[in-house]
């Protein structure tokens, strides 16, 4: 929907201004008919908005005037957040100071919030009058000429699609999906499903179609039958159900399917399971979803006969649903590089016109609908050119844009458009910001998620916090794999990912005609004029020039992010009054001096540095509203107190001590110490601090009762000190919790530094009766000879990392106790021999060990041992053969993954022993510098990047249409050379 992040954003901050207004109106009581009467007219601006801009429907085709009622509804709903923006300042702002000076700041600013509120209400009222007066002006115009004749949602639309013959890339993954239809020695003959899942216009239809018309295929099954789910909308006609049931039987029982009527879906259930009851079939249903195959899947039973279903689908979620017995999900990932120049280039490969096109097939992404777009636009020249290429790929964007007319983008637009349409108004939102960050650029997920938190892009409700609405936000884009993942966490989670090529140029070009989003980069200056009134500006490159930055209307800008140099337009940040976001972490110019005024910007909520700063401003006590606080990057190797005391700090990242001068001042740490024991301070993330004496973090970790993640380094111990005692008592209280308390926990503890075991001399006290010492993450990272006494007491331990130079035997028996792991990395330079005997670790999932000098077997896992294994990670390069390991009796196996410096026979073993599991485990490959090191500042991670598929190309429907130029294709000569690999830099001990 049109000015999705408008009204996202309106809609959150109501909420917010409402919490203060109620507040104020409890202490005045003669408030309380102002602000109801405030109160309603937002909403009411809100829900007009909503009205007016539903009527312009989905993917319909709009008038000229209605272009220009959005535009203008769009800049009342951003005079309405400001207008919003400094209610909230002006009611909730903390005046500085002290003594008398601080009462007189007190008392003038209790007389400014009573002056003020009958000036924001007269603007509230004021806004409410725009909007109708712009309902006036449109009430008898058409808004949408085609709205009568256009379907409500893409989505409902039938899709016609059309195979390419002799597509690129199509031999490797045709062979793998025909090995999951043949039966694997030993395994029952059993029904399997194997949903087939990739983002829209990736080749799932012609992929499955080259399957389904294979010769293999068409001699090993009994019945064959192929249906498009996708044509019938799910939401009408019983979900398309009983046609798609009609399809089938009239496929498999032409003569049966003549004497049902239309509506009759029971009847058709009941000849059609008769009939497939003792046969061995193949069946495909193009383009699932979820309701349909729930009514479905019961009219496959397991008749014995290894019969065969494949799905396809663009969404993670659906296809583990429909396999989550003993199927098989089979990712399709992005052409390789070569497939993708041979679609896009027509072949032609001079080195003008290879080195033109880099950054346009950077931005294609590898997705075959996208190529081909390309390649049919080149096409209309006469002959292509690498700076054809290059004027295209600055210009892409406008392509993608809504247009009238039919052209070589008409196709990508409409499955682009799909993928949006599909997605919820804040989902919707969060994907429109990811515009800020530069294409292809590897993101992590924790800093995505705070920056949506402090832009207000998150709405809380009464069963969901801001968190979880973002988090589930963020995975809801990524099972439509509109973002993709490139990087797993231990607990599967996504620590790394990155926005699909082609839809984040989709992306950032919607947000820039919505004012949503100004970027400038040296290869794309934009004027002063397309800069003035966005709301997030991003720089790339230093483009935006010390003049013209004080030419420039950033009053508005929520958050400025800086990529590369942005010279000295950094100062002008001042200006930039309702900032939230300031992101100068890849600013390579960065100075002190830059931040000497961050203490004017309040609404900053998220602020995070790098360059050669090394040293944070006094002024950082004015940012009253900041939640985050990142200084991995940065020189900074000490904290201001004052910095502690943030009211809403709820994340601080680091390496950081605090300032000895403070630890000094008297005045200083009982102040701190006072607002600590409050229980003022949010500080949840501390990661992290170096502990090296009595005064400092240790001390204040104590007192901060709200802490939940913790990452400690740990510096030498000096004789006669107490610093092992205060750094027990300090992990102890952290991890001590009531009973019922069901709050995550995630401690990280690096003792590398230190020439002895630190860590394992770490004890706990009894804990009391109404409390537990509860964790759920752990990592412990130093000269380990043998487990630290304090990990068994951790009684909700799920996840445990610990790197060493050697592991001991003793150390890996005592893991054994650790029934209620679920996710174990091991990493090491040596390993000495243990056998995992039957029963042991009856709960872990997953299992990784990373060994630099494999020097014997790993150890051995008897079967009974990991009965409920889904993942095993050997990252030896060493790894001879199979190293002993006997995967088959791991029965719920579904990915195995070892090093890619393995020799050639030993990849072969590991790639056979996988093929001959009855679960088909994905095998993978992962290649790392094995080195046993942790993260911290300047130790930044080099992005994962999965090599992309050589896959087929296919013809399009509504989900994978592509043009039918690519029937001239020819199959790729490297294809059969694909594996599915993913790159990773070295394992860190990450928090």
């Amino acid at each position: 929907m049109e000015s999705a992040a408008a009204s996202a954003f309106l809609r959150t901050v109501m909420g917010k201004l409402f919490q203060v207004l109620e507040k104020e109106y409890n202490k005045q009581k003669g408030l309380r008919q102002e602000t109801l009467s405030i109160q309603q007219d937002v909403r009411m601006i809100a829900a007009a908005m909503d009205d007016s801009l539903h009527a312009l429907g989905r993917g319909e085709r709009r008038t000229a005037v209605a272009r220009l009622y959005r535009e203008e509804m769009l800049g009342l709903v951003h005079d309405a957040q400001d207008c919003i923006d400094r209610i909230l300042k002006r009611l909730t702002c903390r005046p500085r100071g002290g003594g008398g000076v601080a009462l007189v700041r007190r008392v003038a600013h209790e007389i400014k919030k009573v002056q003020s509120r009958s000036g924001f209400a007269d603007e509230i009222r004021k806004l409410k009058a725009r909007l109708k007066q712009a309902h006036e002006r449109v009430v008898g115009i058409p808004m949408a000429a085609a709205a009568a004749t256009v379907c409500h949602d893409f989505a409902t639309a039938a899709p016609l699609y059309r195979v390419a013959r002799n597509p690129v890339g199509l031999g490797r993954p045709v062979e793998e999906l025909l090995s999951l239809l043949d039966e694997v020695e030993g395994e029952p003959e059993q029904l399997r499903v194997i949903s087939v899942v990739g983002f829209g216009g990736l080749g799932k239809t012609t992929l499955a179609r080259a399957v389904y018309e294979a010769p293999d295929a068409v001699e090993k099954f009994h019945c064959r039958a192929w249906v498009s789910a996708g044509r019938w909308s799910p939401e009408n006609n019983g979900g398309g159900v009983r046609e798609i049931l009609r399809d089938l039987l009239w496929q498999v029982r032409p003569k049966d399917s003549m004497d049902v009527v239309a509506d009759d879906g029971q009847r058709m259930e009941a000849l059609l399971s008769e009939y497939l009851k003792d046969k061995r079939y193949l069946i495909v249903i193009h383009g699932i979803v979820m309701e349909q195959w729930m009514q479905l899947k019961f009219i496959f039973e397991d008749n014995g006969k290894s019969s065969r279903i494949l799905l396809t689908t663009a969404i993670q979620s659906t296809a583990k649903r429909c396999s989550d017995d003993n199927g098989y999900v089979y990712q399709l990932n992005t052409l390789g590089e070569e497939d993708s120049k041979e679609i896009a280039l027509q072949g032609v490969r001079s080195p003008e016109l290879e080195q033109g096109s880099t950054a346009l097939l950077k931005k294609c992404g590898g997705l075959p609908l996208a190529l081909v777009s390309v390649s049919d636009f080149l096409k209309c020249s006469a002959e292509p050119t690498g700076e054809r290429c290059a004027k295209l790929c600055r210009n892409l964007g406008s392509h993608l844009r809504e247009k009238d007319d039919y052209d070589n983008f008409t196709e990508l637009r409409k499955v682009l458009m799909h993928n949006y349409d599909s997605l919820s108004v804040y989902d919707m939102t969060c994907l429109l910001y990811l515009g800020v960050f530069p294409i292809n650029r590897p993101l992590k997920k924790k800093v995505v998620i705070r920056r949506w938190l402090a832009e207000g892009y998150a709405r809380s409700d009464s069963l969901c916090s801001e968190e979880d609405i973002a988090d589930k936000t963020f995975e809801e884009l990524i099972d439509r794999n509109i973002i993709q993942s490139i990087d797993t966490r231990d607990n599967t989670q996504v620590k790394t990912c990155r926005t699909h090529g082609i839809m984040h140029e989709f992306a950032l070009h919607k947000s820039m005609s919505q004012g949503f989003i100004a970027t400038s980069s040296r290869d794309h200056p934009r004027p002063s004029a397309y800069v003035n009134n966005v709301y997030h500006l991003s720089i790339h490159g230093g483009n935006l020039t010390d003049s013209e930055a004080s030419d420039v209307d950033i009053s508005r800008v929520r958050s400025l992010t800086v990529f590369g140099k942005a010279g000295d337009a950094i100062s002008h940040v001042r200006k930039c009054k309702l900032l939230r976001v300031l992101d100068l972490e890849e600013c390579s110019d960065l100075e002190d001096s830059h931040l000497k005024h961050i203490g004017k910007l309040w609404h900053l909520t998220y602020l995070s540095v790098g360059g050669t700063i090394g040293k944070l401003p006094s002024s950082i006590d004015g940012l009253h509203c900041l939640e985050t606080l990142d200084l991995r990057r940065t020189k900074i190797k000490t904290l201001p107190i004052e910095a502690i005391m943030l009211y809403h700090l709820a994340h601080l990242f680091g390496k950081l001590t605090v300032d000895r001068d403070d630890l000094n001042n008297a005045k200083k740490m009982t102040k701190v110490m006072k607002f600590l024991s409050g229980n003022k301070s949010n500080l949840k993330t501390l990661a992290g601090f170096v502990a090296n004496e009595r005064q400092g973090f240790l001390e204040l970790m104590v007192h901060m009762r709200n802490l939940r993640k913790v990452k400690i380094w740990c510096g030498p111990v000096a004789n006669g000190s107490n610093y092992t005692t205060d750094l027990s008592e300090a992990i102890q209280e952290f991890t001590k919790v009531p009973m019922d308390s069901m709050d995550a926990r995630s401690l990280s503890l690096d003792s590398e530094e230190c020439s002895e075991d630190l860590l394992s001399s770490l004890d706990f006290k009894p804990c009391p009766e109404d409390s537990k010492y509860d964790v759920r993450s752990l990592k412990l990272r130093g000269k380990l000879l043998q487990l630290p006494p304090f990990v068994p007491l951790l009684s909700g331990l799920t996840e445990l990392s610990i790197s060493s130079a050697i592991l001991t035997r003793d150390l890996l028996s005592a893991l054994l106790s650790l029934s209620n792991l679920l996710y174990l990395k091991l990493i090491t330079n040596e390993l000495e021999n243990f056998e995992l005997r039957s029963g042991a670790f009856p709960s872990l999932r997953r299992l990784c060990f990373v060994v630099q000098s494999l020097t014997s077997a790993l150890p051995a896992i008897k079967q009974g041992a990991l009965p409920y294994l889904v993942s095993l990670q050997l990252l030896c390069p060493g790894l001879v053969g199979l190293s002993g390991i006997q995967i088959r009796h791991l029965k719920h196996l579904k990915e195995v993954t070892i090093d890619s410096g393995v020799p050639g026979e030993t990849r072969q073993d590991w790639e056979q022993a996988t093929k001959n599991h009855p679960n088909r485990p994905r095998f993978m490959l992962h290649k790392s510098d094995v080195r046993v090191e942790s993260e911290g500042p300047g130790n930044e991670e080099a992005s994962a990047v999965r090599e992309k598929r050589k896959i087929c190309v296919v013809q399009p429907s509504l989900d994978d249409g592509l043009d039918s130029s690519l029937k001239k294709m020819r199959l790729s000569s490297d294809s059969s050379s694909r594996l599915q690999m993913i790159v990773h830099t070295s394992p860190t001990m990450q928090l």
